[in-house]
Parts: C-alpha cells; sequence; structure tokens
C-alpha cells in the first residue's frame, strides 16, 4: 500500500490550484446538460460526430487551463439551462444557418452548418434542376431566420458573437491508410439514398446525388465503388466504412442538407483526393485542396485526368492531409476557438 499523506486543513486552502474549465454535454436523448470529464466520458456516447467535438473541447481544456470557463456541447438550437449562462456553446446540427434563442444569454457561440446562408447567386450558376432546389431552400430559410427574429429576447442585452467551425468527421474511426498509389480502389462514396416522394422531390441533397449516380454510370474500367446506404446501419458499420474510405484514392462528396458534408472532412483525414461541388465562403475552405466541379456531368472527365496522373494524386493526397492536419483537424479547430476567445476578452 502506498505512503499517504495528510496535509492540513489549513495547508490544503493555500494550495487549491486555480479555477479549470468546465465542459457540458447535451445530447438529444439527454433532459438536461450531463457535465463530462476527461478519461470518464459516458458510455452510451454513439460513435459520430461527438468524438470530434469533444476533441477539439479537449485540446482547448489543454490550451486555456486556467481559464475557469465553462463550455456546452449541444445539439438544441432554442433549449436553455441555466450552466449556459455566460457559456461557451459549441451548437452543432443546424443545417439552416439560424440564430439560438439563447444567444444574448451566452459568452460566445460556435456553430457547424454557418452563421449566414450563401449569397443567391452562387445558385444560379448550378445547373437548373439543383439551382432550384437550393434558392427554395434558402427563401425558406431566411423566412424561418425573420420569423426567429421577431421572437427574439430583449434587444437590449448585447450581441452574442457567433463563429463558423467545420462539420468534422461523423462515422469515422481511427486508422493508418495505405500511401494512395497503393490503394486498390480507385473512386469510393457511402450515402444515404436519395429520398423518395415529395420530400425527396425538393431536397437539394437527393437532386445531386442522383446526377452524381448518373455520371458514374458512364465512367468504364475503373474501379468504382458507390453505396447508396446509410452508414452506422447494419448493412455499413463505421468499421466498414472507414476500411472502404481509407483504400480509395478519390472520395466523392456530393453536398448534403447543408452546403458542406462530412464526407469532405473524412476524406481529407485520410488523404484521399476529394471531388466536391462547389464550397461555401467559410474560413477553414479558403485553402481546401479540394477538386472542385461546377456539374457533375464534368465528373468522367475529372476522373480520366485524376486517375492517369499518379504524381497529380500524391500531390493532392499530400495537401488533402495538410490541410485536415493545420485547419480542421481537432488541434486546428481549438486553436482557432482558443484565438477567438483570447481576443474577446
Amino acid at each position: 500500500m502506498g505512503l499517504q499523506v495528510r496535509l492540513p486543513h489549513t495547508l490544503l486552502l493555500m494550495y487549491i490550484p486555480p479555477m479549470r474549465n468546465r465542459f457540458f454535454l447535451w445530447l438529444y436523448n439527454y433532459p438536461a446538460p450531463v457535465e463530462i470529464h476527461w478519461g470518464h466520458l459516458p458510455g452510451d456516447l454513439p460513435p459520430n460526430d461527438v468524438r470530434y467535438y469533444l476533441g477539439i473541447l479537449q485540446h482547448v481544456d489543454a490550451l486555456l487551463p486556467d481559464g475557469g470557463l465553462t463550455f456546452v456541447l449541444t445539439w438544441h438550437l432554442d433549449a436553455y439551462h441555466e450552466v449556459m449562462k455566460d457559456a461557451i456553446v459549441l451548437l452543432i446540427g443546424d443545417e439552416y444557418q439560424q440564430v439560438p434563442r439563447y444567444q444574448r444569454r451566452v459568452r460566445a457561440i460556435f456553430k457547424n452548418g454557418g452563421v449566414r446562408r450563401e449569397p443567391f447567386r452562387k445558385a444560379l450558376r448550378m445547373p437548373l434542376p439543383l439551382a432550384w432546389r437550393v434558392m427554395v431552400r434558402d427563401a425558406r430559410s431566411s423566412v424561418i431566420r425573420a420569423r426567429r427574429w421577431w421572437q427574439r429576447e430583449s434587444p437590449r442585452r448585447a450581441v452574442t458573437p457567433m463563429y463558423e467551425i467545420p462539420a468534422g468527421y461523423h462515422s469515422l474511426l481511427d486508422v493508418e491508410p495505405a500511401p494512395i498509389g497503393k490503394r486498390p480502389l480507385d473512386v469510393f462514396f457511402a450515402g444515404t439514398p436519395a429520398s423518395s416522394g415529395r420530400m425527396g422531390f425538393w431536397r437539394a441533397s437527393a437532386m445531386t446525388r442522383k446526377l452524381m449516380t448518373r455520371a458514374l454510370g458512364e465512367i468504364p474500367g475503373s474501379k468504382i465503388e458507390c453505396m447508396m446506404v446509410s452508414v452506422n446501419s447494419g448493412r455499413l458499420s463505421p468499421e466498414i466504412y472507414t476500411q472502404k474510405l481509407s483504400s480509395a484514392k478519390i472520395a466523392l462528396a456530393p453536398r448534403g442538407n447543408m452546403e458542406e458534408t462530412n464526407r469532405l472532412m473524412e476524406g481529407a483525414k485520410l488523404g484521399c483526393i476529394v471531388v466536391s461541388e462547389a464550397l461555401p465562403a467559410r474560413w477553414y475552405f479558403q485553402s481546401c485542396p479540394a477538386v472542385i466541379l461546377r456539374r457533375w456531368s464534368e465528373l468522367p472527365g475529372i476522373l480520366k485526368s485524376l486517375l492517369g496522373d499518379p504524381g497529380r494524386m500524391q500531390e493532392l493526397s499530400s495537401q488533402a492531409s495538410q490541410w485536415w492536419d493545420s485547419t480542421v483537424s481537432e488541434k486546428a479547430v481549438a486553436d482557432y476557438i482558443a484565438r477567438q476567445l483570447s481576443s474577446t476578452r
């Protein structure tokens, strides 16, 4: 049994460490925020983007060890709890660039999905079947935002700053991928099938996947795997998804319900060459090395050019890994958050 030393009560008071940061997690199925401690995380955490954002907060804690700050990771756009008062909120999952009703009660908000919609003129550059769906979606988002503005809390309170952070990875496990030239699969995509029925008709994400699938059918002779199946379902686990993606040279990243997608981040993390649609004007996309196409009908030519140039593929793979490490990894985003908080103190 190790030696135990009891300090007098007066000495204990003298050696109380500075107040450390506190962290709360408020998942959809939690009735209230749950305080978390590194090394003793809840055992019911799902294998999704929770891991990415908790990783960010762990790095933030190391960067601001004596800050005495409270952080709340939440998926709730409007629900408020007393622990959020003057806290820093990481808001996840808002697809419509809305302002939380609790904005004026917290110190700062870092949210994925953007803090403002993209200009309508960007939609005009898209293929017509996609453009009008994006404009309908953005118009709906603007109407919702205006209605929420009228229902906001007292405008006499100071407006809390909001910052954009990336979507990160979702169903991706930590692996060491093979060099790009040794990967057996040329092109890979996995995602939920395009929605059918009335809702699917209106969704830009459903249309863009139809256009992408149609373009893939015009590419002969390549090793392509396009899986229209939900990751985390019984048919495609995070383990299988990670294995497939890490075996691919090129990862396709069509837009989802919002402009950016986890697939772009996941592909970059594994050093894939990511082919994507136009990206939103957010700070972390300024140096993104993804190959951008204007319409999916360009895909056959782009893939032929890439697969026929191993040197360029190696260069793009290296750039993707560097971009992940320097800009959108957990540590890089934590550095960004710490800088913003330090500048507003």
